[in-house]
């Protein structure tokens, strides 16, 4: 960039200093804004020949310039007219005078000090403000004098003694009627107290009045009292003698009577007590001498009990005891000797009774358990379900003994609960016969259609296993086996029906199978006739799907006839085993014997002693019912087989 050259540097300079002059207008003392910044502004337009790069920016800052120079011209308007408005505060307040308060003045003086701190204002308000601090200071003065005066009252008057309010209330009334400009809340305050306290005088001496008269009133009433007591039997001068103590306590605590009464109350309360006194010394002179013949018959009942105190004889020592002590209590005390002969008279008697207790309680354990024992073959008893167990109990009841006064309420519970427990078996076995024969009666009902009951008759065994009556256990054994035999028969009679239709359905589609192999028709037999069939049904859909091309179908057709093929030579072979077909003709054959072999579940005996597994010749006729499919001359030959041997084994 070129170097400005010197004249341009010069109007820069010119057009500078009146931005400047412009900025601190705002900051310059009172003057006439509008003149200065028109001076400034033509002052500034005169300043020409400046490039217009410069000259922008000095526009924008002059621009900037006018407006602070408008804002101090405003704020020193608005100062001007708040130092105004100020002033005419100030003329007001002083003019309000006695009217003014010192807050007022306070708050006018920080407004005047946060605008103009050295104010001649201030000086202009100071009388004022001495003035008003001078009086509330009296008045803060003259109003802690009158709250001083009115504690001091509010104290003596809360005290009991009324003695102190009564000395002090005057001198604290002539202390504040020489105050002056007393607050009204203290004023108040003093007058509330002030009301209080004479309120609470004036019901002093009222009550002081009263006091005398209701004093006066007790006092008659302890008089009539003592009339009373003077009236009593002899036998209750010893409550007297206590009774007149306290009235003469409690005349000694009453205050004064009435003047006029004091004459007429005194005398007689004194001629009242001396009578009484009399009568009850004379009491207790007769009194001593009673106690005196009783401690003479204490002392012999003493004795007596002393000699009783070692026996043994329980029962008519314990009723001579008892008499002594009947004595006892009939007669007075015996004075000053009472509590002395009470305990020996009591010691002895404490010493038998004792050593009784302790024998009795021997004997009373002794019963307690044999108490338990007994009754715990009682709760034996009452819970029992074994009759072997009850002949055991009575024997053990028996030989327990005598268990003390519980005894024969427990034996009577003892036979109770035996004889309950026969009557409810009694009554038990009745019951359990009458179910057993309904449920017989339902399985022999059954017998016509075994199969469909037999979930029943399931039911039917658990529940007799249940009930246990030996009563009818062989007529159970024999309905039950003759359900089992129709049972039995029934399923025979199904097995064969199944095997025979096998037979037909398994050739039907073994001649099936042989037509798909050699090109022809293949007819397959409806599915409904597959049904219970489970391998049948799979040759079947596998032959279909073959028959329609799946190449898979026929991999997997020939695999389920391998299958096949094999299981109907296994079951083939068993079933000539056990039939003894292939042994030479000199070997015995004991058909019977197998068949034995078979129901014991050891089927096959004699040849299959190394494979140690038994062999069902029923369950290989099942299984051979439900076996796959082979071709049709195959399969003729496998039912040969098979029935030749299934005759040999079910006719032995």
């Amino acid at each position: 960039m070129s170097e400005i050259n010197p004249e341009l540097k010069k109007l820069l300079s010119q057009k500078e200093e009146i931005c400047n002059a412009l900025e601190n207008l705002a900051a310059a003392p009172a003057s006439d804004y509008q003149s200065e910044i028109k001076r400034l502004s033509d002052a500034y337009a005169a300043v020409t020949g400046v490039p217009p790069e410069f000259a922008e920016l000095l526009d924008k800052r002059f621009d900037e310039a006018v407006k602070s120079a408008l804002a101090g011209e405003s704020a020193f308007i608005a100062r001007q007219q708040r130092i105004a408005a100020l002033d005419s505060d100030v003329d007001t307040l002083l003019a309000a005078d006695e009217f003014a308060t010192l807050g007022e003045v306070e708050k006018l003086e920080k407004n005047i000090l946060e605008l103009i701190p050295n104010s001649p204002l201030l000086e202009k308000l100071a009388p004022l403000k001495s003035r008003l601090i001078a009086e509330e200071n009296a008045l803060k003065a003259t109003e802690d004098a009158v709250n001083a005066l009115t504690d001091e009252l509010e104290k003596l008057t809360a005290l009991e003694d009324l003695a102190p309010l009564h000395d002090r209330k005057p001198e604290i009334e002539t202390a504040f009627a020489q105050l002056v400009n007393i607050p009204r809340k203290a004023a108040q305050r003093y007058q509330d107290a002030h009301r209080k306290a004479s309120v609470k005088i004036a019901q002093h001496y009222e009550t002081l009045d009263l006091a005398r008269w209701e004093s006066y009133t007790r006092k008659l009433d302890l008089c009539a009292e003592l009339d009373a007591l003077l009236a009593l039997p002899e036998s209750e001068m010893s409550n007297a003698s206590k009774k007149l103590n306290e009235i003469r306590e409690q005349w000694k605590n009453l205050g004064s009577v009435p003047k006029e009464k004091s004459e007429e109350i005194n005398p007689r309360y004194l001629e009242l007590t001396r009578q009484l006194q009399h009568k009850v010394d004379e009491f207790f002179a007769r009194k001593r001498q009673t106690q005196k013949l009783a401690a003479a018959e204490k002392e012999k009942l003493c004795a007596q009990a002393e000699e009783l105190q070692n026996s043994t004889d329980w029962k008519n020592t314990a009723a001579k005891m008892r008499e002594l002590q009947a004595q006892w209590k009939q007669l007075p005390r015996a004075g000053n000797h009472e509590n002395e002969l009470f305990q020996r008279f009591h010691a002895a008697a404490d010493t038998f009774f004792n050593a009784r207790k302790t024998a009795l309680d021997a004997r009373d354990q002794k019963f307690k358990m044999l108490e338990e024992r007994k009754r715990a073959l009682v709760a034996e008893a009452e819970n029992l379900t074994d009759a072997r167990r009850a002949r055991q109990l009575r024997e053990e009841f028996r030989t327990i003994g005598f268990c003390g006064k519980m005894d024969q309420e427990l034996y009577l519970a003892f036979n109770t609960a035996m004889d309950n427990f026969f009557n409810a078996r009694k009554e038990a076995n009745t019951s359990k016969i009458q179910e057993v024969k309904t449920l017989l009666e339902e399985v022999k009902n059954a017998v016509s259609a075994p199969a469909a009951a037999l979930p029943r008759i399931r039911e039917i065994r658990e529940q007799l296993r249940s009930i246990g009556c030996r009563d009818t256990r062989k007529e159970e054994q024999a309905v039950l086996a003759e359900f089992d035999a129709a049972l039995n028969e029934f399923r025979r009679s199904e097995q064969l029906k199944r095997e025979q239709n096998s037979e037909t359905v398994a050739l039907e589609l073994a001649q099936a199978l042989d037509a798909w192999k050699n090109g022809g028709s293949v007819t397959l037999p409806a599915p409904e006739v597959l049904n219970g069939y489970t391998k049948f049904q799979t040759f079947a859909n596998t032959l279909n799907s073959a028959v329609s091309g799946d190449s898979k179908a026929a991999e997997k057709l020939d695999k389920l006839v391998a299958a096949a093929r094999d299981d109907r030579e296994r079951i083939c072979a068993e079933l000539e085993k056990l039939a003894g077909c292939g042994k030479q003709e000199n070997a015995p054959l004991d058909l019977a014997q197998e068949l034995q072999f078979a129901m014991l579940g050891n089927f096959g005996k004699n040849d299959n002693v190394s494979s140690g597994k038994a062999v069902d010749p029923q369950q290989l006729c099942a299984d051979f019912a439900n076996a796959g499919i082979v071709p049709a001359d195959e399969l003729t030959a496998f039912q040969k087989r098979f029935n030749t041997a299934k005759e040999i084994v079910f006719k032995a």
